[in-house]
């Protein structure tokens, strides 16, 4: 007669490369999903900046408060793009701000993922009397 004992080490033992991976992967989409929140209220704070100055001011500090909240943020970026865009359309004008980041995958290099990319897009309307 053949005991088990032990046969729940070995299981542990067999699983808990899983586990460690399934723990990993977790970290990591949560990573982007809170990189993705930040990227948008960056983009988001830099489109209203951007809305309610002259418009000689708009692309500079558009671009100042995206990099100014990212940067408070906390984002980890390994390469990142803020591009500012004044739109015209005769009736209105509106600055339009797009943010793109590689997040960063410090810790889960055993996932072997290359960095992830997320973009974000804001638009704001310039209101017309608050910046003459």
């Amino acid at each position: 007669m053949k005991t088990e004992q032990g046969s729940l080490t070995v299981e542990l033992v067999l699983l808990s490369p899983l586990l460690a991976i399934l723990v990993l992967f977790s970290v990591h989409a949560g990573r982007l999903g809170e990189a993705k929140n930040q990227v948008q209220h960056a983009a988001d704070q830099g489109a209203r900046k951007g809305s309610q100055v002259a418009y000689s001011r708009i692309e500079n500090e558009a671009r100042n408060a995206t990099l100014e909240d990212l940067s408070k943020s906390g984002v980890a970026c390994i390469d990142l793009r803020v591009d500012v865009v004044l739109i015209s359309n005769g009736s209105f004008d509106a600055v339009q701000v797009k943010v793109s980041c590689d997040v960063r995958s410090d810790g889960t290099e055993l996932l072997a993922l290359f960095p992830d990319t997320v973009h974000a897009s804001s638009v704001e309307v310039i209101d017309r009397w608050r910046v003459l």
